[in-house]
C-alpha cells in the first residue's frame, strides 16, 4: 500500500504544499471527504529552530540554517514530515464547527512534548481575498438572458485540482435526494488566492479579472457543439456581513479524463485515436504545462506591436526584446525557479498587447494538438522549457499532410508566422465539414 493510500484510509489524500512570499509560512491542504482543509505551518521567533514548523519553512523556502537540525535533509523527508503532522491532527481537528467557515486554516505548531498542537482560526487575508472579487456580478459570468442557480461554497466537496494554472477543481454537490453530481470547479477560490497573494496583490487581481473576461467571453459566444456551454450554477461565499460574494462557477465534467488519459490508454492498447475524434477533441479539461508554452512566453521576453511596410502596404508587427532591467515578479514563491514562474506574462501581454497573447495560445493549441495527433504523451519529465520539446511524427502516413502542415504553422518559433487564432479556428471547421 502506497503511503497515499494508507492516508486516505485515516480519512484524507493529500493536495498540494505551497509557500508565501514573505518566506516565512508554509501552507498545505488536505483533502477530507466532506471538505478541504488548509493547514499553516509559520515561522516564528518564538519558536525554538529545531521546532517542526522551523524546519519546514527553511527547508522549503531553502533559508541558510547554521545547523543542519534546522532544517530537512530533502524536500521529501519535508513532505513526509507536514503530512505526518496533519495526520496526528486530522481525527480531531475535522470535527471542529470551525472548519465550516470558508475563512478558517489551521496553525500546526509543537508542543513542548514535541507534540502536534493544532489552533482553528479565521485568516485576516480572508478579507482581502473578498475585497477582489466583490464587484464580480452573475452578468460577468453567464449570458445576460439566463438566471443562473447560486450555491454556497459549503455545499461543494473538492475531490482533486486538475491542474493548469489557477483554481480547476473536480468537485462533487449534493443535489437533493440524487446522487452527487460532479462538476469542475473553475474560478478564485481561498486556496488559489493565497497560493498567488503578494504584498500589493497584483497578480491574484489580474488572476481574478482574467477569469471575469473569459468567462464573459465564453458565455456571450453563440452556442457551439464543440465549445462547452456557459455554466448555469455560480458559487459564492459569504462575507462578515453574510453577504454573498461570487468566487467561481461549476462547469460540466467528462468522466472519461483528460486529453493525456486518453492518448494514454489509446498508446496501451496499440491503436490509434480515429481522425474524426482527434478533429473534434475537448480541450477544455487539459492543462497547460511548460510543454505547451509558447517559448516567447518563458518570462524572459517584453513584446511591442511596431509598423511594418510590405510592398507598399502598412501592417503590424510585433517586436520581441529580451528583458535586462532589474529582478521582477508577479507570480508567488514556491512555484519554481523557471522564469516563466516567476514572471507570467499572459496578464501583462492581456492589457498591453492583446495580439502577443492570441499568438502565445495559438502556439499552446498547435503544441496540443501535436500531442493529439502524434498521439505523445511521454518523455516529458526532463522537460523545463518549451524549447526542450522534440516534435517528430512518427505517424505521419496515416495523418493528412496539410493537418501537420497546419499544425506546424502554430509551432513556428516566430510568433508573427503563425496564424491567427480565427483562421486556425475556420481551419478546422472546414475539416469538420469535410467529415
Amino acid at each position: 500500500m502506497s503511503r497515499e493510500e494508507a492516508l486516505k484510509e485515516l480519512g484524507f489524500s493529500p493536495d498540494s504544499i505551497w509557500g508565501d512570499e514573505d518566506e516565512t509560512i508554509v501552507y498545505a491542504q488536505a483533502l477530507g471527504p466532506r471538505k478541504a482543509v488548509i493547514f499553516r505551518f509559520y515561522l516564528s521567533r518564538d519558536n525554538s529552530p529545531q521546532s517542526l514548523p522551523s524546519r519546514i519553512v527553511n527547508c522549503y523556502h531553502r533559508l541558510e540554517v547554521s545547523e543542519n537540525a534546522f532544517t530537512f535533509a530533502d524536500r521529501a523527508s519535508m513532505r513526509r514530515a507536514i503530512w505526518d503532522a496533519i495526520d496526528a491532527v486530522w481525527s480531531s481537528c475535522i470535527a471542529d464547527p470551525a472548519l465550516c467557515d470558508p475563512s478558517t486554516v489551521v496553525d500546526l505548531t509543537q508542543g513542548e512534548a514535541e507534540n502536534i498542537v493544532w489552533r482553528a482560526y479565521q485568516d485576516p487575508l480572508f478579507d482581502q481575498y473578498l475585497g477582489l472579487l466583490r464587484d464580480i456580478q452573475p452578468r460577468d459570468l453567464i449570458a445576460g438572458d439566463h438566471s443562473p442557480r447560486i450555491v454556497d461554497i459549503s455545499e461543494i466537496v473538492v475531490l482533486e485540482a486538475m491542474g493548469g494554472r489557477g483554481c480547476c477543481k473536480r468537485v462533487q454537490m449534493q443535489e437533493g435526494l440524487e446522487a452527487p453530481s460532479t462538476f469542475v470547479l473553475k474560478g478564485i477560490d481561498f486556496q488559489t488566492y493565497l497560493q498567488m497573494h503578494d504584498d500589493d496583490d497584483e497578480f491574484a487581481r489580474a488572476m481574478v479579472e482574467t477569469w471575469r473576461r473569459s468567462s464573459n467571453l465564453i458565455a456571450n459566444m453563440p452556442p457551439h457543439p464543440n465549445i462547452q456551454s456557459p455554466p448555469k450554477i455560480l458559487v459564492s461565499v459569504r462575507d462578515s456581513n453574510r453577504d454573498s460574494v461570487l468566487v467561481g462557477h461549476l462547469s460540466t465534467f467528462f468522466p472519461k479524463g483528460d486529453l493525456g488519459a486518453i492518448i494514454a490508454a489509446a498508446n496501451s492498447n496499440g491503436s490509434q485515436i480515429s481522425l474524426q475524434q482527434k478533429g473534434l477533441i475537448d480541450w477544455e479539461q487539459s492543462g497547460a504545462p511548460s510543454t505547451t508554452l509558447a517559448p516567447e512566453a518563458d518570462g524572459t521576453w517584453d513584446v511591442n506591436e511596431h509598423e511594418h511596410e510590405v510592398a507598399g502596404e502598412g501592417s503590424k508587427r510585433l517586436v520581441y526584446t529580451k528583458y535586462i532591467g532589474p529582478k521582477r515578479r508577479n507570480m508567488p514563491e514556491g512555484g519554481g525557479q523557471e522564469s516563466f514562474n516567476i514572471w507570467n506574462v499572459f496578464p501583462e501581454w492581456q492589457s498591453s498587447c492583446p495580439r502577443a497573447l492570441e499568438l502565445a495560445e495559438v502556439f499552446a493549441l498547435g503544441r496540443t494538438m501535436w500531442m493529439l495527433l502524434s498521439q505523445t504523451v511521454d518523455d516529458f519529465d526532463e522537460v523545463e522549457h518549451p524549447d526542450d520539446v522534440q516534435i517528430a511524427w512518427d505517424n505521419e502516413n496515416s495523418l493528412p499532410s496539410h493537418w501537420i502542415t497546419q499544425v506546424e504553422k502554430c509551432m513556428e518559433k516566430y510568433p508573427n508566422e503563425r496564424p491567427l487564432l480565427r483562421d486556425l479556428v475556420e481551419f478546422w471547421r472546414v475539416e469538420e465539414a469535410s467529415f
